[in-house]
């Protein structure tokens, strides 16, 4: 059995979960070994309740940890205690795939170690905070997966021990997102779409002011952003209400969207825009827009230019509202471009990044353990 452990208080949950969530339950679509450890969960994902492990007492880890700095010796009791169901069920040859929480690994290792389990940990997000870095350190998992391989690099350069490391991408649900049978899009107004957290990392001011310099221009565009501050419709934050201040009126925000409703706005848009100042560890709106046959505009940064190797991506270099302007600008104006750029980025999406295909990864790696 292969046993996905979520981030402490991430609910397995298509409305309230988060990005690993979502993996997870692709992954799981395609492998029905899989079994997911959580807080909390539903059937929103469409799974029997046997193929989910919910540990209540994992929900009140906010409430114990509040404003507060908690040191690793008092983190560790409190998963191994919390852990402590999940842990009893583990058999030999059991594999234990820990996500994105190297003090959740480094707590429960010795007893996954004692059970004869095996410990995969993976990497999905670009920070290192320096209180984890004890934890790192201490790890000696099977394998380190990691989303990109500029992840891989970056965590290499802090913790050359690491061995045993893979890059296994994300994919995007295809059947979700897709092109439309008869592309009739032909907006007479080009819509470029944004589909993201509205934070600075995620680069949405730089867009906005894309906007406003195509504005300036004289070139006829309208912008949709959909998302908010974090997910599931959070309240505005200082940020989204300068945000908000600071646009043309060739810009609307939509808010929130579930990812049914985000794939019907993708397959609606001419352009999507993604335009990340922070090193994305992958950056999944990219092959999304890809699934659908949009072409793309993207910052030059993280994971994102291997997603763009095979086309369906313009690369720009981060935080320039005038590379961005001029890129989109190229492809408002070139109707032949859009459809030659949509064209490649599906042709590589349905080459490498289904889930299926990232399932396939996933169980290749399982075997070699």
């Amino acid at each position: 059995m292969i046993y996905d452990l979520l981030p402490e208080v991430e609910e397995f949950c298509t409305r309230r979960g988060g990005a690993i969530s979502k993996i997870v339950a692709n992954v799981m679509r395609f492998d029905g070994a899989r079994v997911v450890v959580c807080s909390a969960a539903n059937d929103s994902w469409g799974f029997e309740k046997d193929r989910m492990i919910v540990l209540p007492e994992l929900s009140t880890y906010d409430k114990i940890r509040g404003t507060r700095f908690l040191p690793a010796w008092v983190k560790g009791s409190f998963y191994r205690r919390a852990y402590r169901p999940f842990l009893s069920r583990l058999k030999e040859g059991d594999v234990v795939w820990c996500h994105n929480q190297p003090y959740i690994a480094a707590a429960l290792e010795p007893s996954i170690d004692a059970a004869g389990a095996k410990l995969v940990y993976h990497s999905h997000d670009r920070h290192i905070p320096n209180t984890a870095v004890g934890a790192f350190q201490s790890l000696t998992p099977e394998a380190w997966v990691f989303v990109s391989e500029a992840l891989r690099q970056r965590y290499l350069t802090r913790f050359p021990h690491f061995t045993n490391t893979r890059v296994i991408h994300n994919g995007a649900d295809e059947t979700l997102f897709f092109p439309e049978a008869n592309d009739s899009r032909g907006n007479e107004v080009p819509v470029i779409l944004y589909v993201g957290r509205l934070n600075v990392e995620k680069g949405p001011h730089v867009l906005v002011e894309a906007l406003r310099r195509l504005q300036e221009r004289k070139v006829k565009a309208f912008c949709k952003l959909i998302g908010s501050a974090f997910s599931a419709g959070s309240k505005p934050t200082s940020y989204v209400k300068a945000l908000y201040k600071a646009s043309p009126p060739n810009v609307e925000y939509l808010g929130y969207r579930a990812p049914a409703e985000a794939a019907l706005e993708f397959r609606a848009a001419d352009i999507v825009c993604v335009p990340s100042i922070c090193e994305e560890g992958f950056g999944s709106v990219n092959i999304e827009a890809m699934a659908c046959g949009v072409p793309v505009v993207a910052a030059r940064i993280g994971g994102i230019p291997e997603i763009a190797t095979e086309g369906g991506i313009l690369l720009v270099e981060p935080d320039s509202a005038e590379q961005l302007a001029d890129a989109l600008q190229r492809l408002i104006e070139d109707a032949n471009l859009r459809a030659t750029t949509g064209a490649q980025g599906l042709a590589s999406f349905q080459r490498r990044f289904t889930w299926a295909a990232i399932a396939k990864q996933h169980r290749e790696l399982v075997a070699s353990l």
